[in-house]
C-alpha cells in the first residue's frame, strides 16, 4: 500500500468515527427528547389488575425496570427479570447481588433484595426477596369511628434456576413463597395469609444481538386465609385468593449504540398490557432508558439511569436512578437501586 492509499485509509476511518460520533450524539438528543416526553404525558385512569391479589409481583420495582417501560424479560431490563423469565439468568456470568427501594404516596412502599451465581458449567440460580406494603391505614369500625392503624405487608420468598442448553437456548424455572398479613398496632386485630407459585421461561437468541424471551407467570399463585382466629365469619372459613396467571413475549434487539426492547403481557382475564423502550449506552460506564407501557388504554412513562464504578476493579458497583409516572394526581415515583458484581 503506498501513501496516497494510507492517506485514503486514514481520511476514511476519521469520517467513519467522526459519522459515529454524531449518530451517537443525535441519538442521545431524540433519547432525552422521548424522556421529557413520557415524563410530562400523565396518566389519567389505573389498570383493571389493580382489584387483584399479588401486586407486588406484577408492580414495577426496581430501578431500572422504571426506565424500560416495566419490561421483566430480559437481563438488560431489570434486575428483578429472574422473578419473571428465570431463563434470564443464563444471560449473565458473574454473581450479583442488588438491591433497591421505592417509596410511594399513601404510606406505601417496595423494597428487594436478590443475589445470582453461576452453577458451572451451564446453570444459574438465583434468590431474592420482594417485600410491598402499606402503612398507618386508618381502621373505622361499624359505626365510622377511628379504632387505630393497620399496617399490610406482602413478601415473596423467591428462588429462580435456569439452565442453557445451548449458546442460543435456555430455559428457567422460578419458585415462590408467599406471605400477605394485615396487623394492628394495638394487636387486635392480626390476618395472615400463606400460598406458592411458579413461573416458567424461555430465552432463545437465534441471531447474535437478537434476542426472544417467553414466559408463564404466577401459575398457581395464591392466598390462602385462615379467618378461623378472628372470627370474620360465623364458624370461621379458609378463603382462597388467585393470582392473574399471564404469559409474555417480547424481543430484544442490541444496535451499536442503542438496545430496543418490546414485551406484551397477556393476563388470562382478558388484560393486555404492551410495554417497549430504548436504551441508549453511548457513554462509558453511564446507560440511559426510556420506556413506555400501555394499559386499560393508559399509557404509562418512565426512566432511568445506570452509573457503574467501584474502590477496586475487582468488586466493580453500580448505582441505579428511576423515575416513573403513576395514576392520576399521584405524580412520579422515584426508585433507587444498588449492587455489586463479585
Amino acid at each position: 500500500m503506498d501513501e496516497s492509499d494510507g492517506d485514503k485509509l486514514r481520511t476514511f476511518l476519521f469520517k467513519h468515527k467522526a459519522r459515529r460520533k454524531g449518530v451517537a450524539s443525535i441519538g442521545f438528543v431524540y433519547l432525552t427528547a422521548i424522556i421529557l416526553f413520557l415524563i410530562l404525558n400523565q396518566p389519567l385512569f389505573a389498570s383493571r389488575l389493580g382489584g387483584f391479589s399479588g401486586t407486588a409481583s406484577r408492580f414495577t420495582a426496581d430501578p431500572i425496570a422504571a426506565g424500560t417501560g416495566g419490561i421483566t424479560l430480559f437481563h438488560s431490563t431489570s434486575t428483578n427479570s429472574y422473578t419473571q423469565n428465570p431463563s434470564s439468568l443464563s444471560l449473565g456470568s458473574d454473581r450479583r447481588f442488588d438491591a433497591g427501594m421505592v417509596r410511594l404516596s399513601l404510606d406505601r412502599f417496595i423494597y428487594t433484595m436478590s443475589s445470582s451465581f453461576p452453577l458451572p458449567p451451564t446453570a444459574h440460580l438465583a434468590i431474592g426477596l420482594i417485600a410491598a406494603g402499606t402503612n398507618n391505614i386508618q381502621a373505622r369500625d361499624s359505626r365510622g369511628y377511628y379504632a387505630g392503624e393497620l399496617n399490610d405487608t406482602e413478601m415473596s420468598y423467591l428462588v429462580s434456576f435456569s439452565n442453557r442448553f445451548s449458546e442460543k437456548l435456555s430455559f428457567g424455572l422460578a419458585l415462590k413463597y408467599l406471605a400477605k398479613e394485615m396487623i394492628s398496632e394495638e394487636d387486635w386485630f392480626d390476618l395472615k395469609g400463606t400460598g406458592f407459585g411458579a413461573g416458567i421461561g424461555m430465552s432463545f437468541s437465534p441471531v447474535e444481538g437478537s434476542t426472544f424471551a417467553l414466559a408463564l407467570k404466577d401459575w398457581n399463585s395464591s392466598y390462602t386465609w385462615k379467618t378461623q382466629e378472628q372470627n370474620l365469619y360465623e364458624q370461621g372459613s379458609n378463603y382462597q385468593d388467585q393470582f392473574p396467571m399471564s404469559i409474555s413475549w417480547g424481543w430484544l434487539q442490541d444496535l451499536p449504540s442503542f438496545t430496543l426492547a418490546f414485551e406484551h403481557d397477556y393476563y388470562f382475564i382478558g388484560e393486555n398490557i404492551f410495554r417497549t423502550a430504548i436504551m441508549w449506552n453511548g457513554i462509558k460506564n453511564l446507560h440511559v432508558n426510556a420506556g413506555l407501557s400501555y394499559e386499560d388504554d393508559t399509557f404509562f412513562s418512565g426512566a432511568s439511569a445506570r452509573y457503574r464504578f467501584g474502590l477496586k476493579q475487582r468488586y466493580p458497583m453500580h448505582l441505579d436512578l428511576g423515575l416513573r409516572s403513576g395514576v392520576s394526581g399521584e405524580g412520579l415515583r422515584n426508585y433507587i437501586g444498588w449492587g455489586l458484581t463479585f
